[in-house]
């Protein structure tokens, strides 16, 4: 029969035909004894449908009296997905038959790293770990140190690290296990090894890492390819890097083909996954009414087919109320969520509480938990993270009245970690009021004033940012206004209007922002350079009114008329003016005095 395989130069076709020529035969026990030595090394060759034909001609008589075949039956169920408690079953059987009467220690290690990697997909952690303590066992008492028992057991292990919080243990066992799986040219398992590597890599911040570890994936899956699930597989990971380096409209992207491609793909996890990750990325774009959409249908998907799942489901729906300012509904979803919660999901679940204390003033309480999970989170070196948490820590710090200096003191490691990334986010616990009270106070530091620029800039904070950054504005002094008002431009957010005390001036200035004579960015300049000698100390909006004016092209009588001051004020205000741009009133014509201002004023960046 063909094999899909065959450019990998190494099939073991020789085996293969025997097995066949022993199933026609009727030979069963031969046939599956053949199968079952050379079974690791065919199932890495076989696509899912060649497995199939493979093993189809083989009785249910067979199978209920030969263990080998059990073995064989307990691998080809769980590669296919098609029956996991027939896979438990018969994988069961075999490692016992194994371990206590064959003596086959080895082929009973890899059936109990066969069943770890079925309760993983359960998140039946605690069994996981029984199994691999298992498999570690028996491969010590058979010296069944081989490349491919070495891989699979630390690829569980980095499985198992991954999902109780040993973030930077479980990247050295996904590198070892991709680099083993690399040596013995298996390149599905060396795609999962490295997708896995991605994963880690990505939530200790190591963003070239986890670009590279994917960027091999991918060739990995097209070079060899690989199955749909694998592609899948690839989607998922494509999309939640993009999600935790910030880059939202590509994640959305991705995960809308996901989604697509989920719908009939037949894997129910991956279908989950891909749902509850839409949920997650339009909750991030605060398109909250499809957000909730999407997180209801992967709760459908859940109780149907995953329900250990749902109570991730619970916490990330809690998040979502947070931000919609419905602390009730949140923290009745996340006391549900942390009720079944294993210890590391209490340490996850509990920083969702933890904010909704912090926004509703209960500081003792908030403090705890987050001193709690950073401390657990600090030693999985999970940037991610503890970067969340200490953004949270600093807020409570401001929101209590210590000193700038406490609060930076609680984030300097996280900052340098973020001025080192391309991007001011993360993606886990973020809220615009926490984080953008804290880039607020960074926007008044010195060691981290760009990197507080980059949240507001790179647009994040959302409209809850722009109202942090207009309040900046109306209590900021002139010389920072320029800044602010270039933020708030930049973001296309509306200038609020300085109250001088002179109401026909602000009304001047505010027109001539909406008319595109100036930036707001632009009058803040203005008002710290146009000053009369008797207020030095503070801004003057009548003499920026009449530059904008006069440059506008009203005579000094209409510029008096419209501000209601006098003709000799004006006049004095316009030589002033002329003085500071360097502009001669000595020579040429009125129309080219101001035609000399106006090239003076836009040389120096102050008019559009």
């Amino acid at each position: 029969m063909p094999m899909a395989s065959d450019s990998l130069g190494n099939l073991p076709s020789d085996t293969i035909s025997a097995i066949q020529e022993h199933q026609r035969a009727g030979a069963w026990e031969l046939a599956a004894s053949l199968l079952a030595t050379h079974a690791i090394d065919l199932f890495d060759h076989l696509t899912s449908a060649e497995l199939v034909l493979l093993f189809a001609p083989f009785p249910a008589s067979s199978l209920a009296q030969l263990p080998d075949l059990w073995f064989v039956a307990g691998l080809v169920h769980a590669r296919l997905a098609d029956n996991i408690p027939a896979a438990y079953l018969w994988l069961r059987r075999a490692a016992v038959y194994y371990a206590t009467q064959s003596l086959q220690f080895d082929r009973a290690a890899w059936a109990y790293l066969e069943l770890a990697r079925l309760d993983y997909a359960r998140d039946e952690f605690a069994q996981v770990q029984q199994a691999i303590d298992q498999a570690t066992r028996l491969m010590e008492r058979s010296g069944a140190h081989s490349p491919a028992y070495t891989a699979f057991l630390d690829y569980m292990i980095a499985s198992l690290c991954g999902d109780t919080g040993r973030v930077a243990e479980g990247l050295v066992y996904a590198q070892r296990a991709t680099h083993l799986y690399h040596v013995q040219r298996k390149p599905a398992r060396e795609f999962r090894a490295l997708l896995m590597v991605c994963s880690f890599a990505q939530q200790l911040g190591r963003y070239t890492v986890a670009l590279d570890a994917l960027s091999q994936a991918r060739t990995c899956y097209e070079s060899y390819h690989l199955e749909s699930n694998d592609f899948e597989a690839l989607l998922n990971a494509e999309t939640h890097l993009a999600w935790y380096r910030g880059r939202l409209d590509e994640a959305l992207a991705l995960a809308q083909t996901w989604v697509r491609f989920s719908q009939g793909s037949g894997f129910h996890r991956q279908r989950l996954y891909a749902h509850w990750m839409m949920g997650n990325i339009l909750r991030a774009l605060e398109r909250f009414a499809p957000a909730a959409s999407y997180y209801a249908q992967a709760r459908q998907i859940a109780s149907e087919h995953t329900p250990n799942f749902i109570r991730w489901i619970d916490a990330q729906e809690s998040w979502l109320a947070v931000l919609q300012g419905d602390y009730h509904t949140a923290e009745a979803l996340i006391q549900r969520a942390l009720a079944p919660a294993d210890e590391g999901q209490r340490m996850s679940f509990q920083v969702n509480l933890s904010a909704i204390e912090l926004l509703t003033g209960r500081w003792s309480a908030a403090e705890a938990r987050l001193r709690e999970s950073l401390a657990f989170y600090t030693r999985s070196q999970d940037r991610q993270a503890t970067c969340a948490i200490s953004f949270h820590l600093a807020y409570l710090h401001i929101e209590q009245g210590a000193r700038p200096a406490t609060a930076i003191k609680t984030l300097r490691t996280e900052l340098r970690w973020l001025e080192s990334s391309d991007a001011a986010y993360f993606p886990f616990w973020w809220h615009p009021v926490i984080v953008g009270r804290v880039a607020t106070l960074l926007l008044d530091t010195s060691e981290f004033h760009a990197l507080g620029r980059r949240f507001f800039r790179e647009g994040y904070l959302g409209v809850v940012g722009d109202r942090f950054l207009q309040q900046v504005y109306l209590r900021a002094p002139a010389a920072r206004r320029a800044e602010i008002g270039e933020l708030l431009t930049l973001r296309g957010a509306a200038i609020p209007a300085l109250k001088t005390g002179n109401p026909e001036a602000e009304q001047v200035i505010t027109a001539a922002i909406e008319q595109g004579q100036v930036t707001a960015a632009h009058v803040a300049l203005l008002l710290q350079q146009l000053r009369t000698a008797q207020q030095r100390q503070r801004d003057n909006a009548i003499i920026v009114a009449v530059c904008l004016l006069h440059l506008q092209g009203l005579t000094t009588g209409g510029i008096a008329l419209r501000l209601g001051i006098s003709r000799s004020t004006t006049s004095h205000m316009l030589q002033i003016i002329y003085e500071t741009f360097g502009v001669s009133r000595d020579t040429g014509s009125r129309m080219e005095q101001r035609a000399a201002l106006h090239r003076a004023v836009r040389a120096q960046g102050l008019l559009r």
